[in-house]
């Protein structure tokens, strides 16, 4: 029964959201491609599609049966899901912002010796 249930579902949400019901116009597609070899017997099936898929539009006697073989015409409607997921609010912490204690160093006497080290740093002696 689940099964059965996930199978219709798919089935409805494919045929209802996408272009796959076109392909219930397959039966349409062969009955039209026969009615073209019965006046053309050499008539191949790339040639049938080249006739009535590649891209311009020729309008003759079967133009009404040509559009309505399968993706010749297409259902333009916009898309009416509705999103159920209702997404996080997000808090955000302001942080407010502290001035800086400027100690500024004006005599040298105050400042650590950089040059302690200097003893250590010597080019090499001969």
């Amino acid at each position: 029964m689940k099964q059965f249930l996930a199978i219709f579902f798919l089935s409805l949400y494919l045929f209802g959201s996408t272009d796959a019901y076109q392909l219930l116009k397959l039966p349409k597609f062969i009955e039209h491609y026969r009615e073209h070899r019965q006046t053309n017997p050499e008539l191949s099936i790339a040639d049938f599609l080249l006739i009535h898929y590649n891209g311009t539009l020729v309008i003759d006697a079967d133009f009404q049966e040509d559009m309505q073989l399968p993706f010749k015409t297409t259902q333009v409607e916009f898309s009416n899901t509705v999103n159920l997921i209702v997404p996080a609010v997000a808090v955000v912490k302001l942080i407010t912002v502290q001035p800086l204690n400027n100690n500024f160093i004006t005599c040298n006497d105050a400042a650590p010796s950089l040059y302690k080290c200097k003893a250590i740093f010597q080019p090499p002696r001969c």
